[in-house]
């Protein structure tokens, strides 16, 4: 399973979208967690849901041993997967002034943009994808100012070096 993690604004819908080319099943997880009601509860304060990891877990599970591609998890909150199911983490990280740009015009309001930024600017979901997977599982693409076939493209070539997409795509 390859997770693509970072703060949002950072390019993750973006990136997972490039892959799906190539062959890639992609999982958007905050609307799997919808979808599949893979919650605990709706946290009215942050206006998001929150993610109870053994149901999250056990659907990933069971999506991965049914599917005739490789997974991609993309979202907000993948970094929970345990280590065993991760063959590579990407994390995607954004310099502030460029990630509240992009956040302003996604209409996110304020108090949410200084959270997202506040979790940038403290490598926050970079630190947990190493503390979870370790450095050799964790590879970090900086989005600031790299175009979305450059992102897609330097990340086919990490999946190929890591032997996890093969063929000359």
């Amino acid at each position: 399973m390859i997770i693509i993690c970072g703060t949002p604004g950072t390019g993750k819908t973006i990136l997972a979208k490039g892959l799906a080319r190539y062959g890639f099943k992609v999982i958007h997880l905050s609307e799997l967690v919808i979808r599949e009601k893979l919650y605990l509860k709706y946290d009215e304060k942050r206006n998001s849901y929150i993610i109870d990891p053994e149901k999250l877990l056990k659907k990933l599970v069971d999506l991965q041993r049914t599917s005739d591609k490789p997974i991609i998890v993309e979202g907000v909150g993948a970094e929970i997967i345990p280590k065993e199911f991760v063959d590579v983490c990407i994390v995607l990280i954004c310099e502030p002034k460029e990630l509240q740009r992009r956040l302003e015009a996604k209409g996110y309001p304020p108090e949410k943009i200084e959270e997202n930024l506040e979790a940038e600017r403290l490598n926050i979901i970079w630190g947990e994808a190493l503390d979870n997977y370790g450095q050799e599982k964790v590879v970090v693409f900086d989005t600031t100012n790299i175009s979305e076939e450059k992102l897609i493209s330097d990340a086919i070539k990490e999946l190929k070096k890591r032997g996890l997409l093969k063929g000359d795509h």
